[in-house]
């Protein structure tokens, strides 16, 4: 499937652009879980939002290197295994925080004030005369219901998709 539909310019408002916006906000678990590989440097906790962690782990990364460099390996290893603990301990932190995060996001995005129908946006309409539909069609002559075709033994049935299509294609003929 193509993705030209991503270039496509859904600012005006409305559901469609709120989800284009939580789309690209939304946090995800592959480059988080990539990241986590980088936790001497405590990546992970920066793209999950937790810099004071984050500085933990880079403290932690720091106190064994300058214990490696003054005294020898030894005491490196103190500070190196609390760092392999707390990594060990954040796979499975961080699917619980990207759930947190991006269930916050979510409730942000979507109670924004700015979230409002496209300008000139009516709703859904019946007829070119601008007749507001009720969420029901009228039924047809026989009494049958709009869009039902007869189906054997007399009972209606919805039309398949195919069959859409061509009452579509009639509808949009010019007359």
């Amino acid at each position: 499937m193509k993705r030209a539909w991503e270039n496509l310019d859904l600012e005006g408002g409305g559901l469609q652009s709120a989800n284009r916006r939580l789309v690209r906000r939304l946090k995800r678990r592959n480059i988080a879980y990539f990241l986590w590989f980088l936790f001497p440097l405590g990546a992970h906790r920066v793209y999950l939002d937790d810099l004071p962690r984050a500085l933990g782990y880079t403290g932690l990364t720091a106190a064994a290197i300058i214990l490696y460099l003054s005294l020898g390996n030894g005491l490196m290893l103190v500070p190196a295994a609390i760092a392999a603990a707390w990594a060990l301990y954040d796979l499975v932190w961080i699917d619980r925080r990207i759930t947190r995060i991006n269930k916050q996001i979510r409730v942000a995005e979507y109670l924004r004030s700015d979230n409002q129908p496209p300008a000139g946006f009516r709703g859904r309409y019946t007829d070119d005369a601008g007749t507001a539909a009720t969420g029901t069609e009228e039924p047809r002559p026989d009494g049958s219901p709009a869009g039902a075709t007869p189906a054997p033994h007399g009972k209606q049935r919805i039309p398949s998709f195919a069959e859409q299509e061509r009452i579509l294609r009639e509808l949009t003929k010019p007359k």
